[in-house]
């Protein structure tokens, strides 16, 4: 397993014990001097000054603020009013999905919401309001004081992420030759490049990802509609024979992608599981994810086949000995959606180690070295989130139905298993802007095909 550290503006030898240091010691440290710097942010009012770097912006329920990044530059800051008892704001990362200067409610009888910037199309959105008091105090929304709101309008666009937390976080640069790059630089070659480089964000995190595998192909997220995206992971039955051609390299579209990669839960797995009872000849109904009466008949009857005891009832286990049955290979918990412009590019199964661990919640954002160069460093966030106990997870929970919580984007990072072909697939795409999420809860709700990018919601554990 390939492991190290690269630092912007220096590198780390990958030595065991730096870890706890790195962990603890150095983003305390960092987050005090970062804290030092945020005083100075620019002023974001003038059209010269708008933003050519991917914008990122950070809602903090405890402290109830907002934070606008530029890459890697901290631009604003205002206080907000977001949520309140019985109507708390969720937390997680979203994007604009929609802005209107002028919108009213349809849920709170047409109340206003001035220079609204949708983040679900449940009706959580960032607007302005005459009412933004010291303390959480709206239905769910994030309330924005005007001027600043007006401002924020101006300085957006559709697309920007916005990510909600509970305790104040900020990001972390990070840079490994196994996140994806634009030309697959390898961690040396960028390294040495980077040590000339100054007063930039720390690296205060490890990655490392195996690239194992091998080529698989995926169809489009339009395959199935829903209330919520759904496909099959199974669509190759022998992954071990790749074909002879090289990958397209060159860069699709310069429009940046949003990669999500996660565990394949719920419906989608469901549905993989009819796909290859129905496949074998069991008659499993309708491939939709629901689980039905047809769905477990079909199951009994393949239980029965292999001389189980029959159940009728979905597992992970089950899903791994149809996989097996099917001749598909090795069975891969993991899933990788790509998207651009809300629009789906392609997906495909992706390989968990030590499945039985949660990977936790995180997000990273691909940010430009310069202006003129096509190189990209990474920029880290990782947020609490608790995952949700179900017979169709492989996660391992204790007595009282909990588990740990992982907050480590490296270990995150070694257990994904990428096949190569899907990865040069993806660098190829790679631009300033792009983003990659991780999470253990699939795909969410409100990850919808009308128009969205990957939206997690997580769960931090203080909610149960």
């Amino acid at each position: 397993m390939k492991t190290g550290f690269l630092v912007r503006g220096a590198a780390l030898a990958p030595v065991a014990g730096l870890v706890a240091f790195l962990s603890v010691g150095v983003h305390e440290s960092w987050a005090n001097a970062r804290s030092e710097t945020e005083k100075d942010v620019i002023d974001w009012s003038h059209p010269d000054n708008r933003s050519e770097e991917p914008i990122l912006l950070i809602v903090s329920l405890d402290n109830q603020t907002i934070r606008v990044f530029s890459g890697d530059k901290l631009v604003s800051t205002s206080n907000v009013s977001s949520g309140k008892d019985g109507h708390q704001t969720p937390t997680g990362v979203f994007s604009i999905l929609e802005k209107r200067r002028h919108h009213k409610s349809n849920i709170y009888s047409q109340a206003p919401m001035p220079y609204m910037q949708r983040l679900t199309w449940s009706g959580v959105a960032l607007h302005e309001s005459d009412s933004v008091p010291d303390q959480p105090a709206s239905h769910g929304c994030v309330r924005l004081p005007g001027e600043f709101a007006r401002q924020l309008f101006g300085y957006t666009d559709v697309g920007a992420h916005v990510v909600i937390v509970g305790e104040e976080k900020s990001p972390f640069a990070i840079m490994h030759d196994n996140l994806f790059y634009p030309r697959a630089e390898p961690a040396a070659e960028v390294a040495g490049d980077q040590k000339e480089k100054a007063n930039v964000s720390p690296l205060v995190e490890q990655a490392s990802l195996e690239m194992v595998g091998s080529e698989t192909t995926a169809h489009s997220e339009a395959d199935v509609g829903s209330d919520y995206s759904l496909r099959s992971g199974i669509d190759v039955k022998d992954p071990g024979e790749a074909p002879k051609k090289e990958p397209e390299l060159a860069q699709e579209d310069p429009d940046p992608v949003r990669i999500l990669i996660s565990r394949r839960t719920g419906r989608e797995l469901v549905r993989d599981i009819q796909v290859m009872l129905n496949e074998m000849g069991f008659n499993a109904g309708k491939e939709d994810g629901w689980m039905g009466p047809a769905t477990s008949r079909a199951i009994i009857r393949f239980e029965k086949s292999l001389d189980l005891d029959p159940t009728g009832t979905l597992s992970m286990d089950l899903a791994r000995k149809l996989h097996e049955a099917s001749g598909r290979g090795p069975f891969k918990s993991g899933h990788v959606y790509v998207r651009r412009n809300f629009k789906s590019v392609f997906d495909a199964p992706v390989g968990i180690s030590e499945p039985e661990k949660p990977l936790g919640a995180h997000f990273l954002t691909a940010l430009a070295e310069t202006p003129s160069e096509d190189r990209i460093y990474w920029q880290s966030l990782s947020l609490p989130d608790q995952p949700q106990k179900s017979i169709l997870s492989e996660i391992a929970f204790s007595a009282d139905g909990k588990t740990s919580v992982s907050s480590d984007i490296a270990e995150a990072l070694d257990r994904i298993e990428m096949p190569p072909t899907i990865r040069e697939r993806i660098n190829a795409m790679i631009v300033a802007g792009s983003s990659l999420a991780i999470s253990d809860e699939g795909l969410s709700r409100e990850t919808t095909d009308r128009g969205t990018d990957f939206i997690l919601v997580t769960r931090p554990p203080e909610a149960e």
